[in-house]
């Protein structure tokens, strides 16, 4: 059974490869684009493995990586698998996000150590002077104009204003949607959001300025479109259609929103889990000690050995000599006689 299973699926892989660039250049965004290209050549490579050696592998995993697919219809690429697909793809992108947020939480965590750890080879007249720098930069970032609220109505004027030139009476929420669907393909996907809030990042942040962070301005923008995703994009298909934009500027969020709070409002990380990284790294640090104390153990040991291997060398070659030194005084007497 599972082999006419894992045959069903290879059929209907087979198939999807001829049909699914078609779907994924009309409903998915780019990002979503790569990942799936990647997974799906990682599947058929997996596939191709298991069942064509005799290696050992576990099938209902690998199996569980086509589950978006229905195995019953090997011939045709449908409704139903589309939507499943969508759906595991959708979820793979939610994850990256994840993992960009807890990335960019080390990366705070990080800055932070170092900076502390600095701090400790400082003189106290070092650390007051390091110290007030630091709080200075601190008050000179957050001193930037208003931000406004991602996807509120007064964020897309600016946008209509400033970026595209329009007099801002004149605001028109689908005529803004078309001008800024740049594929035209009905949707606003990721990319086209978050170059929405490019406006509003250049208020907080400028790649001149030491106090600026332009990985914090990334993660910022990544906050502001998942804000706008979570408010606008009903199905949850990390696509905004113009039904769905529409809908939402209807509502008392866009016209009246709250203020928008930016990450210098909102510590990524919290004191206990500042504690938890400094610990892990203390850890980090004490098994990396450990592992070159038991490096030059090893070296010293190898050392050792070479010079018991010398020494062992020597006299195998004075012993030759030796016997060398003995046939040459032995070989006379025999000469003589003879």
């Amino acid at each position: 059974h599972i082999l006419l299973y894992a045959y069903n699926l290879l059929q209907k892989a087979k198939n999807l490869r001829r049909s699914l660039h078609y779907f994924i250049k009309v409903i998915f965004t780019e990002s979503a684009k790569h990942v799936d290209e990647k997974q799906r050549q990682i599947y058929f490579i997996q596939l191709y493995c298991a069942y064509s050696s005799d290696m050992a592998v576990d099938h209902q995993a690998l199996l569980k990586q086509f589950e978006y697919l229905n195995h019953m219809n090997p011939h045709t690429f449908e409704v139903e698998d589309l939507d499943r697909l969508i759906k595991s793809a959708t979820k793979d992108l939610e994850n990256f996000d994840k993992e960009r947020h807890e990335e960019f939480k080390r990366y705070e965590m990080m800055k932070e150590h170092e900076r502390r750890e600095h701090l400790k080879t400082l003189d106290e007249e070092g650390r007051k002077k390091e110290e007030e720098h630091y709080e200075e930069m601190k008050k000179k970032h957050a001193d930037h104009p208003k931000v406004n609220h991602p996807g509120s109505q007064d964020q897309l004027k600016e946008v209509w204003e400033e970026a595209d030139g329009l007099d801002p009476e004149d605001f028109d929420p689908k005529t803004f949607f078309n001008l800024h669907d740049t594929n035209g393909d009905g949707f606003f996907d990721e990319q086209e959001l978050e170059a929405l809030f490019t406006k509003e990042l250049e208020k907080i942040y400028d790649p001149t300025n030491e106090e600026d962070d332009m990985v914090e301005m990334e993660e910022e923008r990544l906050r502001m479109r998942e804000h706008v995703m979570n408010e606008v994009d009903a199905n949850k298909d990390r696509l905004v259609s113009l039904d769905e934009f529409l809908i939402a500027t209807k509502k008392k969020e866009f016209l009246e929103p709250d203020s928008w709070e930016t990450l210098e409002q909102n510590q990524a990380y919290t004191e206990e889990e500042m504690r938890e990284f400094e610990e892990h790294l203390a850890k980090q640090e004490e098994d990396l000690n450990l592992k070159a104390v038991d490096l030059q153990k090893q070296r010293e040991e190898l050392e050792r050995q070479q010079e018991q291997l010398n020494a062992q060398k020597i006299q195998l070659q004075q012993a030759v000599e030796h016997m060398e030194r003995l046939k040459k005084t032995e070989q006379p007497h025999e000469v003589h006689g003879e």
